[in-house]
């Protein structure tokens, strides 16, 4: 769990303006990865060259985010730069998102985390604003999240999750 602390005060720290959703969002992924098994592998490329097509290249972004767990984010505004096509990447996606076999009640203990740090104010969100977003979240079990409308035009987040396990070594060091 200490791994979990040193991700969310970094994530904390990079994008302040987190919202609830956006820290849960990180939490669910640090546990279950993506959240969804691909079964079709060519509408998961489709839909990833889509989104890549969308995304201004930067080479002052890292490729891979860690999310603790063995999990990272993959930037897709650093494929390039860093030379990961948007086929491999996919592979790399569709192979992850079967590989993880997590539980419940180890997610639950990380939201309690959340809750411990939300409450020592590490986020600009307080424990009223994360206990109401949660007491919805949990009514309808615990289902994958989408980042909030602040976040996403803060920081226009496009990435794939992934096992770190699964990328081939060069892209890990760079």
């Amino acid at each position: 769990m200490n791994d979990l602390l040193k991700i969310l005060t970094q994530h904390a720290l990079k994008y302040p303006l987190m919202e609830p959703a956006d820290a849960v969002k990180l939490i669910y992924q640090n546990e279950f990865g993506s959240g969804h098994f691909i079964s079709d592998k060519e509408a998961s490329l489709i839909r990833l060259q889509n989104e890549y097509q969308t995304v201004i290249q930067k080479a002052d972004i890292p490729l891979l985010e860690d999310i603790g767990n063995g999990i990272a984010r993959v930037n897709l505004a650093a494929l390039d730069i860093n030379g990961l096509t948007v086929e491999l990447l996919n592979d790399i996606f569709v192979a992850s998102s079967g590989n993880l076999h997590r539980t419940k009640n180890s997610f639950i203990r990380k939201l309690n985390i959340l809750k411990k740090l939300t409450r020592e104010g590490l986020f600009k969100f307080d424990i009223h604003s994360l206990q109401t977003y949660l007491n919805e979240y949990i009514s309808l079990d615990y289902p994958p999240v989408s980042h909030s409308r602040i976040y996403r035009e803060a920081y226009k987040p496009a990435y794939r999750v992934i096992c770190k396990s699964l990328i081939p070594e060069k892209y890990l060091s760079q």
